[in-house]
């Protein structure tokens, strides 16, 4: 059975639920940090979470000064590559944090994940490692789907053992899908899919286009997709055949940072969304080769 925690102070704080006032909002910003993922939550209430930080310590750096963060009420960290969690170590050492989430199994050769227990351990971080759970900020739900039941906590595919958080504010819902590949994507359209179904979908592996299908993106249903991609020769992020499925799904609601910097997301009670781009463009998304 799924397990309900409520962040210490994140409801007892404000009283009653919070949330309920008319016009309060999630506000959810997929932050331009390159080739990587970065995404930053502000509660009704303003308290803050953050999945990923980035393939470096600038968006660590800017929290406080850019965005105002002075607590994490929670800061999940969906799989072990540098361009999602290399900036981790620093945000636990910079920021009080109230709980933390993601892959804590000791795996030889990972100096990062050494450093980060480390830092969990300093600071006093409470911290659990992957599993079903539902984490409730502020009245907002964070449901971590649970992990393919025979992977490894030490995979050679890190990309396949993404931890994939529904975050549920009312009737409004997003999926932020890590780098989930088809294994992982596969298996929870098998075994998960009543929690698959939101209204925005963050995209698995920046626009890749192993990162989506037909059978997910039905399971799905995103009225619009965030892609978040940088400008990398090597990658060619977001690819073609992917951003076209986007559009073919969403009616062309299709965002990336690659093109629009950082894209902010603000989910209301009721079930409808507004999206605003730092960077007005009429640019496909697709990777053509150009700097920004």
């Amino acid at each position: 059975m799924r397990r309900i925690v409520v962040l210490a102070g994140s409801l007892a704080l404000f009283g009653a639920v919070p949330g309920s006032a008319p016009g309060q909002f999630v506000r959810v910003q997929v932050v331009d940090v390159g080739q990587g993922d970065g995404i930053l939550i502000r509660t009704p209430n303003q308290q803050w979470v953050l999945i990923d930080a980035g393939p470096d310590r600038a968006l660590a750096d800017s929290l406080g000064p850019q965005f105002g963060v002075t607590r994490l009420a929670l800061l999940i960290v969906s799989h072990r590559h540098s361009d999602h969690f290399a900036g981790i170590e620093r945000v636990l050492r910079s920021l009080p944090v109230d709980r933390f989430v993601g892959n804590l199994e000791d795996c030889p050769n990972r100096t990062t994940d050494d450093a980060i227990r480390a830092a969990l351990n300093d600071r006093h971080i409470p911290a659990q490692s992957l599993g079903a759970d539902t984490l409730a900020v502020d009245g907002v739900q964070f449901i971590v789907l649970p992990p393919d039941p025979v992977d490894d906590a030490c995979p050679v595919d890190e990309n396949n053992n993404s931890l994939v958080v529904r975050m549920e504010y009312g009737t409004f819902s997003m999926l932020f899908a890590g780098d989930a590949d088809e294994e992982e994507r596969t298996w929870l359209v098998a075994n998960e899919r009543n929690l698959l179904d939101v209204t925005v979908l963050k995209a698995a592996h920046h626009g890749a286009n192993n990162g989506t299908s037909a059978d997910w993106l039905a399971a799905v249903t995103p009225q619009a997709v965030v892609i978040s991609a940088g400008v990398v020769q090597r990658y060619h992020h977001p690819m073609p055949e992917a951003v076209a499925a986007y559009k073919a799904a969403t009616g062309g609601r299709v965002y990336c940072t690659n093109r629009h910097g950082t894209i902010r997301v603000y989910g209301y009670r009721d079930g409808h969304f507004t999206i605003s781009k730092q960077r007005p463009t009429t640019k496909s998304c697709v990777y053509d080769g150009t700097q920004y």
